[in-house]
C-alpha cells in the first residue's frame, strides 16, 4: 500500500534527523569537554542544548525503533511463535500501545502549548525558549501513533491472511 510506505518515508526522515542530532550531541559533548579540562574554560550554552537534542533524538527516533521492531521488548515466549503468532499478539496489544501514544501526543500538545503560551524558557544561564523542542514531543509522537497504525494493519494482514508481503522493514 502507498500510505504504509509514505508513513514508513516519514519515519525514516525522522529517523535520519534522529541520527544526526547524535552527531551534533557528541560534537558538542567533546568540544565542552575539551573547553573544560584543556582550557579551563566552560561554556554556558552546551547543557542546554544537549538536552534539548536528547528530546529530539529520543522524539524523532522512537517511530523507526518501532516500525523495524528494534525496541525492548522481552522475546521469550514472542521469540518462539511463527509470525502469524506474533501478529496476532501484536493486534491483541495494539490498543494498549494506541492508548499510550495517544496520551504522548495529547499531553505533549498541552505541555508545548502551555510553554508557548507563556514564552517559558529553560531555568539556566543561556535561557533558551523550550517550545521549540517541546513541539518535537506531539510530533514524534504523532508519527509514532501513524506508525503503529501503519503496523497494525501489517500485523492484520498476516493474522487473518498470512500475508508476510510490505512488512516494512520489522524485525520479523
Amino acid at each position: 500500500m502507498d500510505r504504509l510506505k509514505s508513513i514508513d518515508r516519514i519515519s525514516g526522515w525522522m529517523s535520519v534527523i534522529s541520527s544526526w542530532t547524535l552527531l551534533a550531541m557528541t560534537l558538542i559533548v567533546g568540544f565542552e569537554v575539551g573547553a573544560r579540562y584543556l582550557f579551563n574554560s566552560p561554556t554556558i550554552w552546551a547543557w542546554d542544548v544537549n538536552v534539548q537534542l536528547m528530546v529530539l533524538l529520543l522524539m524523532f527516533g522512537v517511530a523507526e525503533a518501532y516500525r523495524r521492531d528494534a525496541h525492548v521488548r522481552v522475546d521469550i515466549l514472542t521469540g518462539a511463535l511463527p509470525p502469524r503468532g506474533r501478529a496476532i499478539l501484536d493486534v491483541l496489544y495494539a490498543p494498549v500501545f494506541f492508548l499510550i501514544t495517544v496520551i504522548i501526543v495529547w499531553t505533549g500538545w498541552e505541555y508545548f502549548h502551555q510553554a508557548f503560551e507563556r514564552g517559558q524558557t529553560a531555568p539556566t544561564i543561556l535561557a533558551p525558549p523550550l517550545w521549540p523542542i517541546k513541539f518535537a514531543i506531539p510530533l514524534g509522537g504523532a508519527v509514532l501513533l501513524l506508525t503503529g497504525v501503519a503496523k497494525l494493519i501489517r500485523d492484520l494482514r498476516v493474522a487473518f491472511r498470512g500475508d508476510e508481503g510490505e512488512s516494512g522493514e520489522g524485525g520479523r
